[in-house]
């Protein structure tokens, strides 16, 4: 047989191994091929679903797929948590959720979702702060009037707070054995409905978020106190619990996006980088410190992971500290 023949067979051979493998490479659909769904677990309208909407906006424009906000309210985020914990893994569900998603398990009975076992985290997008405030027209200036005004009442002071066995009923509770305090915890059903009644002073006082505190800073109501490790950078002069002495309402707090456990690591990386991206962003600042929030530093999806677990290990010493009952 002619050599070069020999040779143009041999190699002819070979192509179908070379070609088979970058063919089915080739049709392997690439992420994302549709829309992305993602759960949000507070009603439409508010802080955390403005914030999802906007990073949700600047994604798909840049993933070239749309992103459909789901908001499912209820049962103190659990509702569509649980929903998040049994979609498939395969990329196209996201669930937005805040320190709840650790807590919940913490504090609660009945929870049908392992945060650990059952989500990867994708992205820790801001943290959350807790702030103790009272009416605007109240004597009390400082948090140390404020103990001692609950000190001297004849009738236990009332306060006010997001839900039952919510964080911010835990923070109050520690604040309150710590400072050896009497108080009656009078429980709403979100932040809207609470703050007509801090401001007119139907509750001493109030547990209120960041976004609320900058709203109202005219004068109808005044803060005394925050939660978290350190000041926040958009209300300087407010203290922190911490710096005051009071411990365990320093927490670590997170908002952020998570995947259904078992999602391709290849996807989660992708989104990490790209909501890393967004929030580096000027207009991300400008966006969130409009909402008294302040986007997080880039950071992994095993950092995310260690904050959890701390997260979680500081709700259990809580959970032991304050004895309060699930309703």
């Amino acid at each position: 047989m002619n050599p070069f023949r020999r040779t143009l067979l041999a190699a002819l051979a070979t192509l179908p191994m070379i070609t088979l493998p970058m063919v089915a490479a080739a049709q392997s659909p690439a992420w994302p091929i549709k829309p992305i769904r993602v759960l949000v677990p507070v009603p439409a309208g508010g802080q955390t679903d403005a914030v999802v909407r906007y990073y949700a906006q600047k994604a798909e424009a840049s993933l070239g797929q749309p992103f459909v906000i789901e908001n499912k309210p209820g049962v103190n985020t659990m509702l569509a948590t649980q929903e998040a914990a049994r979609a498939p893994a395969d990329g196209y569900t996201l669930l937005f959720n805040m320190t709840a998603i650790v807590s919940n398990a913490v504090l609660l009975q009945n929870v049908k979702y392992d945060p650990f076992k059952d989500f990867a985290p994708v992205h820790r997008t801001y943290e959350l702060y807790a702030i103790l405030a009272v009416p605007g027209s109240s004597p009390v200036k400082t948090l140390a009037d404020f103990t001692a005004a609950a000190k001297a009442a004849r009738e236990p002071m009332t306060y006010g707070t997001i839900g039952h066995a919510s964080s911010s009923h835990y923070f109050i509770e520690l604040l309150a054995k710590q400072a050896g305090l009497s108080l009656v915890h009078v429980p709403y059903k979100g932040e809207a409905p609470l703050m007509p009644d801090l401001m007119s002073g139907r509750v001493q006082g109030g547990v209120i978020s960041g976004a609320a505190a900058k709203q109202f800073d005219d004068g109808r109501v005044r803060v005394l106190a925050v939660s978290g490790n350190q000041r926040l950078h958009l209300l300087p002069q407010l203290p922190t619990f911490k710096e005051l002495g009071y411990q365990g309402i320093g927490n670590e707090s997170f908002a952020g996006f998570f995947a259904p456990a078992g999602t391709p690591p290849a996807v989660i990386e992708r989104l990490n980088r790209e909501f890393n991206r967004i929030s580096q962003l000027p207009e991300t600042r400008e966006r969130l410190a409009a909402l008294a929030l302040e986007p997080t530093s880039p950071s992994t999806p095993a950092d995310f992971l260690a904050v959890m677990r701390k997260a979680h290990d500081e709700w259990v010493a809580n959970s032991k500290a304050v004895d309060i009952k699930p309703q």
